[in-house]
């Protein structure tokens, strides 16, 4: 029996399912703990049950599949497979079932995941200071 994300990946071409599974195969493998969620039409990793906790995610595209990563700019990459110029987020283009399969990817995968639980809180404490002191400038602004 299929599972959602399984149904999911049988709208995509043949060739873009297929990389989407090699790719999903390696980071069950690569994050075993991880929770595994579909979300905005992409696989999602996330430390948590939470959508708001991810870690990276396999996102099917037309004609390739990007491999992203949440904070791929704490990523050591090697083999400079990540691509991106913002702040935090970096993704590999996956073209090819044989690239699905390099091990970079899945060393990638192990990084992440490693570094994915402080990262995470990283920005949830970045966000909680935020509030409190939006909070805090608008209850001094109501005195």
């Amino acid at each position: 029996m299929q599972d959602s994300i399984d149904l999911n990946l049988a709208g995509y071409p043949p060739e873009v399912a297929a990389i989407s599974r090699r790719l999903r195969s390696t980071a069950q493998a690569c994050m075993p703990q991880a929770r595994e969620l579909w979300y905005h039409s992409s696989i999602c990793y996330s430390v948590s049950a939470s959508s708001f906790e991810p870690i990276c995610y396999i996102a099917p595209m037309n004609g390739y599949v990007n491999l992203g990563f949440f904070f791929g700019t704490h990523l050591d990459d090697p083999q400079h497979l990540l691509e991106g110029t913002g702040a935090r987020m970096r993704h590999v283009k996956v073209r090819t079932v044989e690239q699905a399969g390099n091990p970079a990817l899945a060393a990638l995968l192990k990084a992440a995941w490693l570094d994915g639980p402080a990262s995470v809180a990283e920005v949830k404490a970045k966000r909680a200071r935020g509030r409190a002191e939006k909070l805090g400038a608008t209850v001094a602004d109501a005195r």
